[in-house]
Formats: C-alpha cells, sequence, structure tokens
C-alpha cells in the first residue's frame, strides 16, 4: 500500500493556495457576480446604511436566505467605510475563496487521516477543485465558498478532530445554519449515516458515543443559532425566509415518507428522463437550457447514479457509505422538494462526491484481493478521464460566465436597472423574473416572479394562479421588463395588455453579439441578452373597496345596456376585476352576463366564461365558473344572478375576484358584472 506519509505543514499550505488561486483566477477572468447577489446586497446596504435589514425601505420582509450572505457585506461596508460596491464584492470573493480553500485543504487532511495513497488524495482534492460550479459560486457573491467550508469542517470534526470532537462539530453545524438555514438537511444526514454505518474499528467510536457527540453538538449549534432565528422570528414576524416562501408555491413535493422513498427507488429511472437533481452535481450551471454535449449529460447521469447508491454494498468503508448516504440523501431533497435543482445548491453535493470517489480509488487500491486489481485499475482510468473532463468543463464554464457577465449582466440587466432608475417616478413598480441587478440597480419597488422580494407576488399568484399574465392585470404593476418570449405569452392570454394597457418603452439588446460567439452553454447566455421595457399608459383597473367612495368612484369601466333591465359595467374577456370584502359581509350578491349587442347582430359572441372566486389571502376558492352562449340557449341572455354566503372573517381580508375569459374566440365577449352586492 502506498499510503501518504502525514503530510507537513507545507503540503496543506500547497492545497490551500491552490484552490485559492484557482478562485481568484477565475474572479479576475469573469468578474462575474452572481443574479441573487445583488438581491441580497441591496438588504445588506440598507441595514449598513441605516434602514434596516429589508429589501424596501419601512418593509420587514425576509428577502434572502443566508444569514452570512447579508451580514458579511454589511459589515464590510461598515468597517471599510467604503461606498464601493466593487470594493465589497472583491473583499467578499477573498473571504468566500478563502473559505473554499479551507475546504480543499480540510479534505485533503481527510485523506491522510483515513491513510489513503497518494492517488486517492490527489482524486478526492482535485474532483472538489476542478468543480466548475464550485469555483464560480466560491467567487459570485453567493454563500457556496462558505457553505463548503463549514461542510468540509463537519466532516473534519466527525473523522479527524482528536479533542473536543463535539465542539467542533457545533461549530461546524452552527457555520452550516449561518451559511444557510436548510443545511439541517446536511447535519441530519451525516448524522443518520454515521450512527447507521459505524464501524468501529474505522471510526473509533461506538453508536452510543456517536449518539452523545451529536447531542453535544446539536447543543452548541443551537446556541450558536439559535440567536439569528429569536431574532429573525421578531424582526420579521417568522423565521422562514419569504424566498422560501415564494419559492414553496412551486415545490412538488409532500413530507410523506412513502413519497420519499418512491423518489429515492425510483432514481435509476428518473434520472434519464433529467427528472432528478443527479446529473446537476457535475453539470455546468443551467445546462438544462441546452448547448452542452448530450454524452457529457448522460456520463454525469449515470456517474451520480452509481455514486448515489455506494451506500448500499455493505463492504465499503464507513466513510464510503456515509458520504454516499448523504449525497443521495441530499438528491432526494433537492428532487423530491425543491421545483428546480437550482445551481448553488449543487458544490456540496459534489464535496460528497469526492469523498465517495477518493474512498473507492483508496479501497480498491489497497486491497490485497486479486479480483480488486482490475476493478482498481479500471476506476482509476475513469477517474483520471473524470477530472480531464471536470478540467476542460472549468475552461468552458469560465469562457461562458465572462460573456454572460460581459453581453447579458452588465449590458442588458445592469443597463435596464439604471434605465429605470433615470425614467420611472418615485413609488412606481415594476414586474420581471430577474430580481438581482434590475431590483438593485432601479431601486424600485418590485414585483418579481416568484415574490422573493414581493409579499404582493406571493398573494397574487395564491389569489389568481401562476400565469404572469393575469398577474400583471391583478397587481397593475407601472412598469414591465420582459423577455420576448415572455412577451407572447403573455398576448396569448390577455392580448389587451400588450397591445393597448402598456406601450413600449426602450430595450436592451446584445443577442446577435452572443450569437456570433463560439460558445459551449451559449443558450444560456442568450435566455438574458434581451429584455423589453413597457409603460403602463391606462389608468391602473382598481382592487374595489366598496366602503372607499374613492375607489368606487373611479371604477374605470364603461356601461352595457341590457334593454329594460339596469346597464351593467363592461369587463371585456380577458379580464380580472377584484372587490375587497367588507368585515361585516356575510353574503354576497352579484349580476353578470353578456348585454343583447353582443349576440343580436354580426359578429356575435361565441360565448364567454364567468368565475368567481373566494380569496382569503392563503387560498383561492371558485364559487362560480359558469360559461354563456347567449347565441345557442336563451336562457344565457340577460342579467344572471349569483348568490352565496361569505365564510367569517380571518386574519386577512376576503377578496372577491371577477374574471371574464373567452370562448373559443374573444369576439363581441363583452362580459358584464355589476358591482357585488354585500348584506349582512
Amino acid at each position: 500500500m502506498d499510503f501518504l506519509p502525514a503530510p507537513a505543514r507545507r503540503a496543506r499550505l500547497l492545497v490551500f493556495f491552490a484552490g485559492l488561486a484557482v478562485a481568484l483566477a477565475w474572479a479576475l477572468v469573469t468578474d462575474h457576480v452572481w443574479e441573487d447577489f445583488y438581491i441580497t446586497y441591496r438588504s445588506s446596504k440598507n441595514l449598513a446604511t441605516g434602514h434596516g435589514l429589508v429589501f424596501n425601505h419601512g418593509e420587514r420582509v425576509h428577502t434572502f436566505t443566508s444569514p452570512l450572505g447579508a451580514l458579511v457585506p454589511a459589515a464590510i461596508l461598515r468597517l471599510t467605510g467604503t461606498s464601493s460596491d466593487q470594493a465589497v464584492i472583491w473583499i467578499f470573493r477573498v473571504l468566500s475563496a478563502a473559505a473554499f480553500a479551507g475546504a480543499l485543504a480540510l479534505v485533503f487532511e481527510l485523506a491522510r487521516c483515513w491513510q489513503y495513497g497518494w492517488f486517492a488524495s490527489v482524486a478526492v482534492t482535485a474532483v472538489a477543485l476542478l468543480d466548475a460550479k464550485s469555483i464560480d459560486f466560491a467567487i459570485n457573491g453567493m454563500e457556496t465558498g462558505f457553505l463548503l467550508g463549514f461542510l468540509a469542517y463537519a466532516l473534519w470534526a466527525m473523522w479527524a478532530a482528536r479533542q473536543r470532537r463535539w465542539l467542533h462539530l457545533g461549530l461546524a453545524w452552527g457555520g452550516l445554519m449561518w451559511t444557510r438555514p436548510d443545511s439541517f438537511v446536511y447535519i441530519g444526514l451525516l448524522a443518520a449515516g454515521a450512527w447507521l454505518f459505524n464501524d468501529a474499528a474505522r471510526t473509533g467510536l461506538t453508536r452510543r458515543q456517536w449518539f452523545k457527540i451529536f447531542l453535544q453538538a446539536g447543543a452548541v449549534c443551537t446556541v450558536l443559532y439559535l440567536p439569528w432565528f429569536v431574532w429573525a422570528w421578531w424582526y420579521y414576524g417568522s423565521p422562514v425566509p419569504h424566498t422560501v416562501v415564494a419559492k414553496g408555491q412551486f415545490s412538488p413535493g409532500q413530507a410523506s415518507v412513502v413519497d420519499i422513498l418512491r423518489t429515492v427507488v425510483g432514481f435509476p429511472w428518473t434520472v434519464w428522463g433529467g427528472r432528478t437533481s443527479l446529473e446537476s452535481t457535475f453539470l455546468p450551471s443551467y445546462f438544462q437550457i441546452g448547448g452542452w454535449p448530450a454524452g457529457l449529460v448522460y456520463a454525469a447521469r449515470a456517474l451520480a447514479l452509481l455514486l448515489a447508491f455506494q451506500w448500499v454494498w455493505p463492504r465499503w468503508r464507513a466513510e464510503i457509505r456515509i458520504a454516499s448516504f448523504a449525497f443521495c440523501g441530499m438528491h432526494v431533497y433537492l428532487s423530491h422538494f425543491s421545483h428546480f435543482p437550482f445551481p448553488w445548491y449543487m458544490p456540496g453535493t459534489t464535496l460528497l462526491a469526492a469523498v465517495v470517489t477518493g474512498g473507492i480509488l483508496a479501497q480498491l487500491r489497497s486491497s490485497a484481493a486479486r479480483a480488486a486489481r482490475p476493478l482498481a485499475l479500471g476506476f482509476s482510468f475513469a477517474a483520471a478521464t473524470g477530472l480531464a473532463t471536470e478540467g476542460w468543463l472549468v475552461w468552458q464554464m469560465m469562457r461562458q460566465m465572462r460573456v454572460e457577465q460581459e453581453l447579458s449582466a452588465n449590458a442588458v440587466r445592469k443597463q435596464t436597472g439604471l434605465w429605470l432608475r433615470e425614467h420611472a417616478q418615485p413609488g412606481d413598480t415594476v414586474f420581471m423574473e430577474p430580481l438581482g441587478y434590475i431590483g438593485y440597480f432601479s431601486g424600485l419597488k418590485t414585483y418579481d416572479y416568484p415574490g422573493l422580494s414581493s409579499p404582493e407576488m406571493v398573494r397574487a399568484i395564491r389569489a389568481v394562479g401562476p400565469i404572469p399574465a393575469w398577474l400583471i392585470e391583478y397587481l397593475c404593476p407601472d412598469w414591465l421588463v420582459l423577455r420576448p418570449f415572455e412577451i407572447d405569452k403573455v398576448r396569448e392570454v390577455i392580448p389587451r395588455l400588450m397591445d393597448e394597457t402598456y406601450q413600449y418603452a426602450t430595450e436592451f439588446n446584445t443577442l446577435e453579439q452572443v450569437r456570433r460567439l463560439a460558445l459551449y452553454g451559449r443558450a444560456y447566455v442568450e435566455h438574458d441578452a434581451h429584455w423589453i421595457v413597457y409603460h403602463r399608459q391606462k389608468p391602473k383597473r382598481c382592487q374595489v373597496d366598496v366602503t372607499d367612495p374613492a375607489t368606487v368612484a373611479n371604477y374605470p369601466l364603461p356601461y352595457e345596456a341590457f334593454g329594460d333591465q339596469p346597464a351593467l359595467p363592461k369587463l371585456h374577456a380577458t379580464g380580472l376585476v377584484s372587490f375587497k370584502v367588507p368585515a361585516w359581509a356575510r353574503h354576497v350578491r352579484i349580476e353578470y352576463g353578456l348585454p343583447p349587442g353582443t349576440y343580436a347582430g354580426t359578429p356575435a359572441t361565441d360565448g364567454a366564461r364567468f368565475v368567481v372566486r373566494l380569496f382569503d389571502g392563503k387560498v383561492s376558492h371558485t364559487v362560480l365558473d359558469r360559461f354563456l352562449n347567449p347565441v345557442r340557449d336563451s336562457a344565457d341572455r340577460g342579467v344572471q344572478v349569483f348568490e352565496t354566503d361569505l365564510p367569517p372573517p380571518k386574519e386577512e381580508e376576503l377578496e372577491i375576484i371577477l374574471f371574464s375569459q373567452p370562448g373559443p374566440t374573444d369576439v363581441m365577449d363583452w362580459c358584464c358584472w355589476g358591482k357585488p352586492e354585500f348584506t349582512k
């Protein structure tokens, strides 16, 4: 066995400085700043300038996920006295890159602790070092470098800490929680794996001793993280970040044990259809958009699937099974509970994959069994090929992110935000999907999709659904910032919005420059290379409060006659209007219908749908869904009446939302709605 001698201080420092150099070189070449950094940084800057840890002045909304990711930039601003965003970004980069490099040094030290040979020691470190996403997210303003540092520290504490193991482990767990609150998943999986797959000869501990250590470490972690938990609950009204609430609306997963087990068992099949997060372990950020070799994607799926189930094989060493179990469990979490495998989640799983890979190499190469020799040779060749592929991906993704920063982030999204800052009025609102650059540089109140900064957006999605056209109609923002294909989708649902309600203002487009480049992953850069800005030109449709004379007087709808019956306001399909329900109301009566002018002549309506929803602030219930076709059915002519009892009031106001929806076409779909009549 070619055991590596106990590495001298200079060997560990060499690994550390190699990792630091690679990360900072990436930063110098790409100058990449991730979109989400500016989401968090807006709150950081508000804190440093005395406005509180908030996105909008005076609104206590928890618009970031990582406490460290928000507090460290704020501390940099305060301690340095700088007003330069670039200075803050670079200081944060150096700190995060140092944490990433520290993770590599700790992994290398673990290889020494486990008595790995030189090849396996280099492999376990190199797999972690040459992960393009880990490098990028260590320098692009995200908290990932710190997460990797604390995760490696936790592994080191479990295996290599000779004294006060519980204290080191508790400090590592506390650091993980401060970095990302969902790190409890890593903590739980590693602890469960250590207890399930313990090998006392390998770990030097019994299960009983592990349990005691975990209890002590948990107490330390609680002491460290509890102050933030309590403060966030007091300050924001909930310890759960609003970002989690916003994204959670689209999560497909439930906490059913059966569903979770079904996800695990289904991995060998679902991975090939791209329905898991497994392949994202080794592939570039947002590879799903396209532009990368298909063979690379299939190879990544096969490798991740292989590593995810090594915990099943009882003859592997304990560290292999524990790391594989945690790797598999994290991907169950990301595949089952998250609606999309966002790339900043992946570096932690890659670190675990590195431990599994290095452990298998070490065990096969050190085995005296004759049958293990060809396996060791084959796996060594595969590892070398994999490392070469990782190196190629580092180069290609670095080129991709350099172009993304120059031609998308700086030239398009940042310029869009600066243009809005110059042309918008104080108090204006803007609807868009990418919140970071546009939200930070515009300084406006944002209705971002899915509502990371906006409780109003979260509420709107619950009220009218996730379709952007309905959300725009409901929220009535002053500005829209949309991609061309998003404009087409809005037009498909509510053509009037883009053709009448809003008018073209400006656009920022580097698409032709991007398309001229020979670049892997170019589709990702193209995705954000063209944004079009629209400005509202028609008055906002009121969300009417029937107890407020001002909103009733400004109810901006024309009236249509119904023969000898009273005229009703016209809400042409497609459209909606919302009414606040008075707290005293227990019953509502609503008149609706299609007036004679829609079916008495030519052209005539081919029918329209009338929908009424009751929204209690949490859930929207449909209480009327009726299709009227007065041409075919005389019973559908004239004024129709809908009545229903109302539920007792809750903490939030009750709303009634009226939807006009077209039939096969929207010709003559002059849907009319009377103002709701509320009674006790």
